[in-house]
């Protein structure tokens, strides 16, 4: 399928796309570019961004390190939830990244978080019988959408899963918005987000 992007290279330099690519699509957290030439070099990367394309994926890059994720035009293309895993995972995204961020404790546009939403405050919050809350966070855990934690002797709790490294810059302003209409629809900034939307 992608013999005429490989084409041009030696087969060390095919290896090393091929490498590159499986690492990008295949692992749980973003790889270091340190570990991977085709990441490291423009011509590779830009060979390895064109393999990709063609699968409607796109390179995420982090600082040094990169993942792959879904374009932002076949974001579609990716699974629906149920209702009952949405309103779960907007449960852990609001406990472990939305209040922490408001308290100053994360950054702006972090999705990773230290502070795990704890089970019981996320049966709390929810009308949710606990066999479907139990079944929703399985559905999120295996989608790779939250992770269980554990906090020394404490239960632990959820927070973001490895899918969130995969979010592109459009798709994490979006995501952003989101939660900002889910936590606080009523608020000033749920306002503005409505209005620039239109």
């Amino acid at each position: 399928m992608d013999e005429d992007l490989l084409g041009p290279f030696d087969e060390r330099r095919r290896a090393e796309i091929v490498a590159a690519f499986m690492a990008v699509e295949h692992a749980a957290e973003p790889v270091h570019e340190a570990r991977f030439p085709a990441l490291r070099e423009p011509s590779l990367r830009h060979t390895l961004a064109g393999m990709l394309e063609r699968r409607g994926r796109v390179l995420v890059h982090e600082r040094e390190t990169w993942t792959s994720g879904y374009a932002d035009g076949v974001a579609g293309a990716v699974p629906a939830l149920g209702e009952a895993e949405r309103a779960v995972l907007v449960l852990v995204l609001v406990h472990s990244v939305a209040i922490p961020r408001a308290d100053g404790l994360l950054p702006a546009d972090s999705w990773l978080s230290p502070f795990p939403a704890q089970a019981d405050e996320l049966r709390r919050h929810t009308r949710l019988p606990i066999g479907e809350l139990e079944a929703a966070l399985r559905v999120l855990r295996h989608a790779g959408l939250v992770t269980q934690v554990k906090a020394g002797e404490e239960a632990g709790g959820y927070v973001p899963g490895p899918q969130f490294h995969r979010l592109t810059p459009q798709a994490r302003r979006r995501l952003q918005e989101e939660l900002i209409l889910a936590a606080g629809p009523h608020t000033p900034l749920a306002a503005a987000v409505r209005a620039s939307r239109r």
